[in-house]
């Protein structure tokens, strides 16, 4: 893909490394299961994702453990990998979404920035639940839990909920930015027989997302 790049550990996209803010596991009991991160805008095209989400990706790029990708329209946010995730180029694009693999495990990102209006994570979740209501109508099982409240290390103000589209399942979560006029989407699927390793890999992910300026 033109212009889409990514570096090994210890280089970044834009600006100094050290603008990269390291998330611990804020999540605890029975959440710690879970701890996929999420965010999204309204208009985002939940239904796309279902056809990617729904099969295997193909093999893409495989990413050394430590890398750092800032995507988003402003570069907003940042995601440290870990061990063993791929990113499908071919699906992603940094100036809007990250497609990540490990195993059967999916993880979308997605940065939002807000130009007319901020939306509260909750607007945010509202119109994520009216997306996957078409998707149903459409003959794909989706279903989107009520959303609870939780924080990590360097985002607070989210919200999580248990996720499930066609034969996956997973948690969405919608992360805030401090100024109101930025977030982002995650949203991370699998299979219903994948195993704690690959959640523990999911959560250390989402848990690594920060926003580039702001304070952890």
């Amino acid at each position: 893909m033109p212009g889409f790049e990514v570096r090994p550990p210890g280089t970044r996209y834009v600006g100094p490394v050290n603008d990269f803010k390291t998330a611990g596991n804020a999540v605890h009991g029975m959440r710690a299961v879970w701890v996929p991160i999420a965010v999204v805008a309204v208009l985002l095209a939940l239904i796309a994702a279902e056809g990617i989400f729904s099969k295997v990706l193909p093999d893409g790029e495989a990413l050394a453990s430590g890398t750092v990708i800032e995507f988003g329209a402003d570069r907003q946010a940042s995601v440290k990998v870990g061990e063993g995730w791929t990113l499908d180029k071919a699906a992603s694009d940094v100036n809007t979404r990250l497609f990540l693999t490990r195993g059967d495990m999916t993880v979308e990102l997605t940065g939002v920035v807000f130009d007319a209006k901020d939306l509260s994570p909750r607007e945010m979740w509202a119109g994520m639940r009216d997306l996957l209501d078409i998707d149903r109508h459409a003959g794909t099982e989706a279903w989107l839990d009520d959303p609870a409240e939780f924080d990590t290390a360097s985002i607070s103000g989210g919200l999580h909920g248990s996720l499930q589209i066609g034969n996956r399942i997973g948690t969405a979560f919608v992360l805030p930015g401090d100024d109101d006029s930025q977030a982002v989407e995650a949203k991370v699927l699998a299979p219903f027989h994948a195993g704690d390793e690959e959640w523990n890999a999911a959560t250390a992910l989402v848990d690594s997302i920060a926003f580039i300026g702001e304070d952890a």
